[in-house]
């Protein structure tokens, strides 16, 4: 795969601040990756995915987007349209009132004409199930179909990548089901994803898990890996996925597993397998 965002040495620090908030940070991000970023509060993960589309720039180093630099104010403009985020709150993204207005407001700005906008609002109103509630108001939707309304804003301007900054944390748990199957259903049909999050179960989703420590990166290895390895979540100060930790409590119990499991599915199937050898 071709890379769609690459980060050379890439340090950043805040105003006034004692010490890097990012520090030498070097990754690349292959195009229709799904990549999760993890680590507790303050290690750098939400200041790593506002560099990504140069709402925040280098200190030092550099970030290039499909061969754009954000530290060039005259590509910017371009990266935005290629590097689209979803935040944490669905309300500070909202500026209409209701859904069709406001996936209109950022086709608007494209300059896009009045035929290719209601196009394109049909388009991605119906391929993340919002197709009925069109012209609702956003004040009373739930939670869920607030930050799915806030994806498709994004993504109905077509950019290349979204970043998920701690997307889910707010929504109760069907609202998060509602949300990652539609980052799922993006990804499948070929949008690169990264998916911030102090979800531990939400790695699983993705095909690589990058954590983050004061600012570094400590860990890029796929969630089996991550999620497996005891002296690094213990450094990283991140808890084991409820499935991690029941196949855990099962093999101290005398359960023999075949594999690591890391959804509920492949627990239940080594279960069944145990329980039929027996």
């Amino acid at each position: 795969m071709t890379a769609m965002i690459s980060l050379n040495g890439v340090s950043y620090r805040y105003k006034d601040a004692s010490r890097p908030a990012l520090s030498d940070v070097t990754l690349t991000i292959a195009r229709g990756n799904w990549l999760t970023v993890v680590g507790r509060n303050g290690s750098g993960k939400s200041t790593f995915g506002r560099l990504l589309n140069g709402l925040f720039l280098p200190t030092e180093g550099e970030v290039i987007v499909d061969g754009l630099l954000t530290s060039d104010e005259h590509q910017r403009w371009s990266i935005r349209q290629k590097v689209g985020i979803v935040f944490q709150n669905p309300d500070h993204q909202f500026v209409a009132t209701t859904v069709r207005d406001d996936i209109a407001f950022g086709l608007e700005n494209l300059g896009l004409d009045r035929a290719e906008m209601r196009t394109r609002i049909e388009r991605y109103a119906q391929l993340i199930g919002l197709t009925s509630l069109l012209d609702e108001e956003i004040d009373h939707l739930s939670g869920g179909q607030k930050q799915r309304v806030a994806i498709a804003g994004v993504f109905a301007m077509e950019p290349d990548v979204i970043v998920f900054d701690e997307a889910t944390s707010m929504l109760d748990p069907i609202g998060r089901k509602e949300v990652l199957q539609t980052m799922k259903r993006l990804h499948e049909i070929g949008c690169t994803i990264v998916s911030i999050t102090h979800h531990m179960d939400e790695a699983f989703y993705g095909n690589r898990v990058v954590v983050f420590h004061d600012g570094k990166i400590i860990a890029d290895r796929s969630p089996r890996d991550v999620f497996f390895d005891d002296a690094l979540l213990f450094k990283a100060g991140l808890e084991e996925p409820f499935v991690v930790q029941m196949q855990k409590m099962l093999e101290r119990r005398g359960i023999s597993f075949t594999k690591r499991c890391v959804t509920e599915e492949e627990l239940i199937s080594e279960l069944w397998r145990s329980f039929l050898a027996e």
